[in-house]
């Protein structure tokens, strides 16, 4: 039997493309953290010191030192963590070389960062931090945040009047290095490495639960009922803290590379995994967290977070990279 076709051969099957590459921002040092606040990124760049870039036009500004007004000069040497209170006009920027502390700067005036006194004390080994305004302040303090310090988890507010920090005393004293904090209104979640995820009461700094997840938790994000966590070695973990003192492993999804931060917006959550790139999920079903694309071509990635239909990429070797997401 012969049997005879005019069709043209068919075509590997290729996996619908979500996330579309439209701009790469080349940066000086290794790009670690990455804050999005308005329409700015704040890049912690470590030996490159920290740049501010203009989301709308793409240009940025580049900071390895800044001049104080007493003519002094504060000099940057190894930025890892950084931190904005928008409203304040008050970045937060972690200085790691030599005598560890937190840079303070208010950028009012956008064209001139001012140097306000740093926060220094109880500041070695940061691994997390996150600073918000206070809705309404009654006194003095306009600002309160969390910064990790090794275990210890450091909190205090900044006098608006007096322009310094305040720590206020006593501090968490975590099982675990404290990798990733964040606090709600009336809670502390702590991405605890080993031990997993940790919940302290704002009110008296009592530990309410410790769950354990596979991996190394590194960074947490809460929304609604749901803490997301990146841990290390094995992916996305979401855990169901409805009832803090009880919480639950609802889903997760074992990413390749190593897990170090994660970003969530509506029903999607950004993974970025190391030598694995970044991982885009939906997440609508917190129990069966679906993979809507990973992407590789990044290279190994450090952070990643949303700006709008957006994702903002951290890439080691190829700078700050810039996807539109298509769904």
């Amino acid at each position: 039997m012969l049997l005879v076709s005019c069709a043209e051969r068919s075509s590997a099957y290729k996996a619908q493309q979500t996330l579309i590459q439209e701009h790469q921002i080349a940066v000086v040092g290794n790009p670690m953290d990455i804050v999005i606040n308005s329409n700015y990124a704040y890049i912690a760049q470590d030996q490159g010191g920290f740049s501010i870039l203009d989301l709308l036009s793409y240009q940025l500004r580049w900071f390895t030192s800044v001049s104080a007004f007493d003519g002094s000069t504060v000099n940057l040497f190894r930025i890892r963590n950084l931190a904005v209170v928008d409203e304040q006009k008050k970045l937060f920027v972690n200085e790691t070389e030599g005598t560890d502390l937190i840079f303070i700067f208010d950028y009012t005036d956008p064209d001139t960062l001012r140097v306000l006194p740093s926060i220094t004390g109880g500041t070695s080994d940061i691994r997390n931090m996150q600073f918000t305004a206070i809705p309404n302040p009654s006194d003095q303090y306009t600002i309160e945040g969390f910064f990790s310090s090794g275990r210890l988890i450091k909190y205090g507010k900044f006098d608006d009047v007096n322009k310094m920090w305040i720590g206020f005393p006593p501090d968490i004293d975590a099982p675990a290095i404290a990798s990733g904090i964040q606090y709600t209104d009336n809670h502390i979640f702590v991405a605890a490495e080993q031990r997993g995820l940790l919940i302290y009461d704002r009110s008296n700094f009592s530990l309410l639960s410790t769950t354990v997840v596979p991996g190394e938790a590194q960074r947490v994000m809460v929304a609604g009922n749901y803490a997301y966590l990146a841990c290390r070695q094995e992916g996305l973990v979401i855990v169901d803290i409805s009832n803090p003192s009880a919480p639950v492993i609802k889903g997760s999804f074992d990413t390749s590379g190593y897990a170090s931060s994660i970003d969530v917006k509506d029903d999607m959550a950004v993974v970025s995994s190391g030598g694995g790139g970044i991982y885009l999920f939906d997440i609508s079903s917190p129990s069966r967290p679906v993979l809507i694309e990973n992407l590789r071509s990044c290279g190994y990635t450090n952070n990643a977070r949303f700006y709008g239909n957006k994702i903002v990429v951290a890439a080691r070797d190829q700078g700050v990279l810039i996807y539109r997401i298509e769904r």
